[in-house]
């Protein structure tokens, strides 16, 4: 892990730290919506080819204006190379499907004081930061689509673990004891791999395949310098207990 990660993360366990000590109040969510990623097999596309995802989250409410939240999340993930028209994508004619598990120290920033209490508003947007440790396992396989992709044949499947940052935005809103919401949100990984696509065939083609398009050992598969990202999608619902009313004295 670079010197980069190492401060970011105690960066988040630092925040962490402050928000459990000074925390008034806590709330605890699911996360319902989709996931999907962008990488070699999807260059561009987003919410259009997001799969099942869900979550839960433990908020840690710092003020009416910051908050830390523990979250983990479950999502599936599928894309192939029929997404795209680029000619190297048709020629790979590969597919990936796999599922990412992720645990995740967010801090969320509110735009207006947000709460239960007076002077505050029930409703806000909100963007936040944070630092993510995930699991993703693609299975990686040709589509078989027709005989002018590249051979031979593959079909493997990896598994990874490793940290992202995670950032986005939303918008929430609170009855009584109750939040609802809705948050789009991004994860930076730092690899190239998460899809399971190396940058360079292992073997070339078979002589014996009747293929349009030929390619040596070492020859381009996927695209250099770029590292993938993932993403999730949804509605969030939370519940936040009200605190005890104290008990008026002359009534004792």
């Amino acid at each position: 892990m670079s010197r980069f990660m190492y401060h970011i993360l105690g960066l988040a366990l630092f925040l962490g730290t402050i928000s459990t000590s000074s925390a008034q109040r806590n709330e605890f969510g699911v996360f319902l919506g989709g996931s999907y990623y962008n990488g070699e097999l999807n260059p561009s596309k987003h919410v259009v080819v997001a799969q099942p995802a869900a979550g839960i989250f433990f908020d840690s409410h710092i003020n009416s204006r910051y908050t830390w939240r523990t979250a983990a999340m479950y999502g599936m993930l599928k894309a192939d190379d029929h997404l795209t028209d680029i000619g190297l994508n048709t020629f790979r004619d590969l597919q990936m499907t796999a599922r990412v598990v992720e645990l995740s120290g967010q801090l969320h920033f509110n735009f207006l004081p947000f709460g239960n209490g007076i002077n505050v508003k029930h409703y806000t947007p909100y963007i936040f930061i944070g630092l993510s440790l995930y699991n993703v396992n693609p299975t990686v396989s040709s589509m078989n689509s027709d005989t002018i992709t590249a051979t031979p044949k593959e079909s493997y499947t990896r598994s990874q673990t490793s940290v992202a940052i995670p950032f986005g935005a939303g918008f929430k809103a609170s009855y009584k004891v109750w939040t609802i919401g809705i948050q789009w949100s991004f994860r930076k990984t730092f690899t190239d791999s998460f899809d399971g696509i190396d940058n360079q065939y292992a073997t070339g083609n078979v002589n014996s395949e009747p293929v349009q398009f030929t390619h040596p050992k070492g020859f381009q598969k996927g695209i250099l310098y770029t590292n993938d990202w993932y993403s999730f999608i949804g509605i969030t619902l939370s519940y936040r207990p009200m605190p005890k009313k104290n008990a008026c004295p002359g009534m004792n």
